[in-house]
C-alpha cells in the first residue's frame, strides 16, 4: 500500500485516461518542484532556459529541447537554473493505458510495463525520434482535432516500442520490485520531514525513527537508492537552499548559513566551496555580473 506522503498523483485527470501534460512556463532561478514519486512514467522536455533534474542518485542538466525520461516508482525533483525555464511534463500511465487494450495485454513486455517492473534508461538523445514523437503528442493533446485520440496513442505506443528496443536498463523482479516499493514507502515520511524542517538540527536517528527503521538499515537504504550518505544528502538540500537565498535576498552569508540549518558560517562556506567549487561570496557576485 502507497504511503500518500510526497506521492504525487496524476494531475488533470479530467483531461484523459491515461495521458497528462502540464506546461510550466518562465520559471526563475532556483525555482524547484519539492521531490516526489508516482506510478505513472513521466517525460520531462524542456522548450527554453535550463533546468536540473535529480532522479534518485543521477543529475541531469537539460537544456532547450532535451528530454528526459523518469521511469515509475522514482524519486525526483526538477529545479531551474536559468531566469526563465520552461518545459512540459508529459505523464503516461500504462497500467490505465493496457487496460484500454486488452487485445494486447499477452504481447511480451506489456504485462511487465502495466506491473512497472521495466527500468528504461532516462537521458533521451537529440537524435531519436522520440522528443519529436514528444512535440507531436503535445500538438495532438491541445489541438484535439477530430481523431486525436488515435493520434495520441498511435505516438504512445511507438514511443513505447523505441524505448522497449533501445532503452531497456533492467528488469526487475516481482521480490525485487516489491522491496523497492517497500523501502521506498518507509524512507518518504523522512524525506518530506527532512525537505520541511531542513533548517533544524536533523539527527540521523531522528529520521530513521520515521521511517520505522533502524539507524544502520536506514543509512544503508538510503545510500542505495539515493547514492549518497544522509548526511550529504542533507548538506546537499541545504546548500540548495542557501543558493537560492544568495540569488535573491540581501542577506549576509552568516545569517544565510544559520538560516538554512548550519551552526558555523565557516563550515558552511567550507561545504558550499566543496559541493559548487566556489565560495558563497563567489557564487553571489557571479550572479549579479
Amino acid at each position: 500500500m502507497k504511503n500518500e506522503t510526497n506521492y504525487s498523483p496524476k494531475r488533470n485527470g479530467n483531461r484523459h485516461a491515461y495521458l497528462d501534460i502540464n506546461l510550466r512556463e518562465g520559471l526563475g532561478y532556483g525555482w524547484r518542484y519539492q521531490e516526489n514519486w508516482h506510478e505513472e512514467m513521466q517525460f520531462y522536455y524542456v522548450v527554453s532556459g535550463q533546468g536540473r533534474i535529480r532522479c534518485e542518485s543521477d543529475v541531469f542538466d537539460l537544456h532547450a529541447d532535451e528530454t528526459l525520461l523518469v521511469n515509475c516508482n522514482e524519486l525526483h525533483v526538477i529545479e531551474s537554473l536559468s531566469t526563465k525555464l520552461t518545459f512540459y511534463s508529459i505523464r503516461i500511465d500504462l497500467t490505465s493505458m493496457f487496460q484500454d487494450m486488452p487485445d494486447l495485454h499477452k504481447v511480451n513486455y506489456v504485462e511487465l510495463l502495466m506491473q512497472q517492473r521495466i527500468v528504461f534508461n532516462r537521458f533521451i538523445d537529440k537524435k531519436e525520434p522520440i522528443t519529436p514523437l514528444l512535440r507531436r503528442l503535445i500538438r495532438e493533446q491541445t489541438a484535439r482535432r477530430p481523431g486525436f485520440e488515435l493520434a495520441v496513442k498511435s505516438d504512445m505506443l511507438q514511443i513505447l516500442l523505441i524505448l522497449i528496443r533501445n532503452h531497456i536498463q533492467k528488469v526487475y523482479t516481482k521480490k525485487r520490485f516489491d522491496l523497492k516499493l517497500n523501502s521506498l514507502n518507509q524512507l518518504k515520511s523522512a524525506f518530506t520531514y527532512l525537505n520541511d524542517h531542513y533548517k533544524e538540527a536533523i539527527t540521523v536517528h531522528d529520521l530513521a525513527a520515521r521511517a520505522h527503521m533502524s539507524e544502520a538499515h536506514f543509512c544503508r537504504t538510503f545510500k542505495k537508492l539515493y547514492g549518497r550518505s544522509v548526511i550529504a544528502h542533507m548538506n546537499e538540500l541545504r546548500i540548495d537552499k542557501a543558493e537560492q537565498l544568495l540569488q535573491n535576498t540581501p542577506l549576509t552569508i552568516t545569517e544565510i548559513a544559520f538560516s538554512v540549518g548550519f551552526n558555523d558560517a565557516n563550515y558552511f562556506s567550507r561545504v558550499f566551496r566543496k559541493k559548487r567549487g566556489l565560495s558563497p561570496q563567489q557564487a553571489r557576485t557571479l550572479k549579479e555580473k
